[in-house]
C-alpha cells in the first residue's frame, strides 16, 4: 500500500564540524566538515531518495527503478519502503559487500550487474517508462527532481559558516551541481567549487585541466567505491559549476584516500568511507601546491559513513591467539601510556 505522507526519516539539517587537530597537524587554521554521513542509512543520498519518492508518490509511480554502487541503493530502499512503493536495484559486482548487505532488509529487488554504464542508464531509463516506475539514478540527466534533495545541502551551509572552498568528492557530478545550486549565487563571497577525484578515474577533473577533450575516459583504474564513472552523466554540468566559481579540479592517488581515511579517524573520530576521505586528502593536497592558504577555511562534504565500505579492514585472526590476561592488560597500559608521556614531554619542551 503505498504511503502518500511525505517519506519523511529525519534526513538533512546535518551538522558542520571544524577538524582542528587535522588543520593544525597540516598547518591550516581551520578545515570544516559538512557531517553528510548522519543521515539515517550513512550517506547524503537520503536527500535525493527523500524528494525521489516524493516525487514518484506526487507522479503516482507504481514502484521505483535504478542503478547505484550501494549508498543510493541503500537510500531507495529505505525511503521506498517508507512510502510503500517496490524497489529494482541494478549494482555492480563489485559493490563493496557491507554496502549490499544494507540493502538486503530492505526487500528490494536486486540485480547483480558487470558493468553499469550510460547504455545501461539509458535501457534502464526506457524500463521505466514503460512499466510506470520513478527512475532513481543521483545525476540530474536522469532524475532532475531527486536531485533537488541533494541542493539542500548548500542551503543548509549558507547558514552553517563562511567557507572559501567546498570540495566535493565526485564521481557521476550530480553532487558538486547540487551543492551549487543550493548555494546562494548572488553572494560575493560565493566560494570556490573543487572538484575531487581519483586519479586513476578524473574524467571530470582532467577536463578542467585541459587534459581532455570532453569528460569522458575509457575505463577507470581505482578501488575508490562510488567515484567510478568514467562516463559521468552530469561532466558538463560540474565542469560549468566548478568553472563559474574560479574553482578547479583534483586528482587524488587511492593510497592517499586510504591514509587519509585513517587519520580522520584517529585525529578526530571521525570514519567515513574512502571517497569522502580522498575529498579530504585533496584540500592537504592544494595546501602543499599553494592554491590554498593558511587563512582559508576550506570544506569537504564528507558524503558517507565508513561502515559502508570495510574491505581495508581486516579482522583480527584469533584462531591460533591465546587469550589475554589481565597481565598482559597491565603491560599494554605501561608500555602505550608510557610512551604518549614522553612524546608529549618532547612535543611541549620543542
Amino acid at each position: 500500500m503505498i504511503n502518500r505522507e511525505e517519506p519523511y526519516l529525519g534526513e538533512g539539517q546535518t551538522p558542520v564540524l571544524s577538524l582542528k587537530a587535522l588543520a593544525k597537524h597540516f598547518g591550516l587554521s581551520n578545515i570544516s566538515a559538512k557531517a553528510e554521513y548522519l543521515n539515517p542509512t550513512g550517506s547524503y543520498k537520503d536527500r535525493i531518495a527523500a524528494a525521489t519518492v516524493q516525487d514518484a508518490v506526487r507522479r503516482g509511480h507504481t514502484g521505483w527503478i535504478g542503478t547505484s554502487s550501494g549508498n543510493g541503493g541503500a537510500a531507495m530502499s529505505a525511503y521506498g519502503s517508507r512510502a510503500g512503493l517496490p524497489g529494482f536495484l541494478c549494482i555492480p559486482l563489485s559493490t563493496p559487500p557491507e554496502k549490499l548487505k544494507s540493502i538486503v532488509p530492505y526487500g528490494t529487488t536486486l540485480l547483480l550487474m558487470d558493468e553499469i554504464g550510460m547504455r545501461e542508464m539509458d535501457a534502464i531509463k526506457n524500463l521505466s517508462d514503460e512499466f510506470n516506475l520513478k527512475m532513481s539514478v543521483t545525476a540530474y540527466q536522469y532524475n532532475p527532481e531527486g536531485m533537488t534533495g541533494a541542493e539542500t545541502i548548500g542551503n543548509e551551509l549558507q547558514d552553517q559558516g563562511s567557507f572559501t572552498h567546498i570540495y566535493v568528492p565526485t564521481g557521476g557530478g550530480g553532487l558538486l551541481v547540487a551543492v551549487a545550486r543550493g548555494l546562494d549565487t548572488q553572494s560575493r563571497t560565493r566560494p570556490k567549487m573543487i572538484c575531487a577525484q581519483p586519479t586513476g578515474c578524473a574524467p571530470i577533473s582532467r577536463y578542467l585541466r585541459n587534459e581532455l577533450n570532453a569528460p569522458i575516459i575509457p575505463t577507470c583504474d581505482s578501488m575508490i567505491s562510488g567515484l567510478l564513472l568514467p562516463d559521468p552523466p552530469d561532466g558538463q554540468l560540474a565542469t560549468k559549476a566548478v568553472q563559474s566559481t574560479d574553482g578547479w579540479g583534483c586528482l587524488v592517488d587511492d593510497k592517499d584516500a586510504y591514509a587519509m581515511q585513517d587519520l580522520l579517524a584517529q585525529m578526530e573520530g571521525i570514519f567515513v568511507e574512502p571517497a569522502s576521505a580522498l575529498a579530504l586528502a585533496a584540500i592537504i593536497q592544494d595546501c602543499h601546491q599553494g592554491l590554498i592558504c593558511e587563512s582559508d577555511n576550506p570544506l569537504v562534504i564528507l558524503t558517507g559513513s565508513g561502515l559502508k565500505d570495510l574491505r581495508r579492514f581486516e579482522q583480527p585472526d584469533t584462531s591460533s591467539t591465546l587469550p589475554a590476561s589481565l597481565s598482559d592488560l597491565r603491560y599494554k597500559l605501561e608500555a602505550t601510556l608510557h610512551h604518549a608521556q614522553e612524546t608529549h614531554s618532547r612535543k611541549r619542551s620543542n
